[in-house]
């Protein structure tokens, strides 16, 4: 396995199964020397939690955040069955 794998391996490990993020819905790719992160969460609060915990847990690995926020809002009417 190269070091590209192993880091791979491990950044996907970190986003699915650490407690503080859980998220399989955030991807990544290569940029370059480093990744970028993609995907979306619900709030800038999320987003940040994930970028820092990537950036702490690969400190020598240049992370850009590109993960957007979710729009949500209520149903402007009532669905009738």
């Amino acid at each position: 396995m190269t070091t590209d794998q192993y880091i791979e391996g491990e950044l996907q490990n970190l986003l699915a199964e650490d407690g503080r993020i859980a998220e399989q819905g955030i991807r990544f790719v290569r940029t370059g020397s480093g990744i970028a992160l993609v995907g979306e969460v619900e709030s800038t609060e999320r987003r940040a939690l994930i970028c820092q915990a990537v950036a702490e847990a690969f400190p020598d690995l240049p992370v850009q955040c590109n993960i957007g926020i979710t729009r949500v809002h209520e149903p402007e009417e009532v669905e009738e069955l």
